[in-house]
């Protein structure tokens, strides 16, 4: 248990009628009704007005401007969200990981932000936070956008994570055999690109930065914490039943790697370094200012 917790809805409320269940089973909607969801809609707008300034001081013209405010607003979101999907039990980790995430999109000049939307994606048909099995479109629509990132970013490794996540849906807890059809697919896409620009063993090489080492130590604590995960009391958003602990890891064993594979190009995994930073930091905190006495 966390030092902090935030106020929720009564128990057994859930979002079961949402509208947005008719169009795809992985989305999760900012109920204000939710204290942690009503902070983070409060942020937002003050996200785009920071990236506004930073543009103007930059000498960015208006469009630039406007571009760079919805570049913070994406980016402060995602990391939030994607640290709720990766550490679902501990909503502050969450905010510290948006305080990261912040920080990347500040001092990194073109951090990834569809990659980390494409991972959260990709964990949420693993982890099944909304309570819901994926749809064929929500496993089409990724499946495609993880190809595009594969080319966009030139990261073929990611094609890779694609069909793990895929892979694991299809194993995992009441499985979707016809996700294996969709990883096959991204692991093609890998090898395709890997052979198209004969990129070799090559790719995977030792860190050689001061940043690539400490991402990769906290990519190695976040291992850690995945080994060490026992239990989940996260509940799932439309069946308010409890989250499956071996989806739950193997949701953060797919955010785990969607960072490792890009750990050679810093800069197009930082947002999601700074993400899985944010939940060590809170981890340490946990561990440190909990009550001893605590059951």
């Amino acid at each position: 248990n966390g030092l902090v917790s935030w106020p929720q809805p009564p128990p057994g409320a859930t979002m079961a009628n949402h509208r947005i269940y008719q169009y795809t089973s992985i989305g999760r909607p900012l109920d204000p009704a939710y204290a942690s969801n009503k902070a983070v809609l409060m942020l937002l707008p003050l996200a785009a007005v920071v990236g506004a300034v930073v543009a103007w001081f930059g000498g960015a013209g208006a469009l630039q401007g406007l571009q760079q405010a919805a570049v913070y607003a994406l980016i402060l979101f995602a990391s939030w969200a994607l640290a709720r999907e990766l550490d679902p039990d501990h909503n502050p980790a969450a905010f510290i990981s948006l305080a990261c995430g912040m920080l990347v999109a500040l001092f990194v000049s073109a951090p990834g932000v569809l990659i980390v939307f494409v991972t959260l994606g990709l964990v949420r048909i693993v982890n099944r936070s909304t309570g819901l099995a994926a749809r064929k479109t929500d496993s089409v629509v990724l499946m495609v956008l993880s190809i595009v990132v594969i080319y966009s970013t030139e990261s073929p490794l990611f094609g890779a994570v694609a069909a793990l996540a895929f892979t694991l849906d299809g194993t995992l807890q009441d499985p979707l055999r016809r996700q294996w059809l969709f990883g096959l697919v991204c692991l093609g896409a890998t090898i395709v690109y890997m052979v198209d620009h004969d990129i070799g063993p090559s790719l995977i090489g030792a860190p050689d930065t001061l940043f690539e080492w400490l991402s990769l130590l906290f990519l190695l604590i976040f291992a850690l914490n995945i080994l060490l995960t026992r239990s989940v009391r996260s509940r799932g958003d439309v069946n308010d039943r409890p989250l499956d602990l071996n989806r739950v890891r193997g949701g953060m064993t797919v955010g785990l790697f969607a960072a490792l594979q890009g750990i050679h190009a810093p800069a197009g995994v930082a947002v999601m370094i700074a993400v899985i930073a944010g939940i060590c930091i809170g981890m340490a905190f946990r561990k440190g200012f909990q009550s001893p006495v605590a059951g």
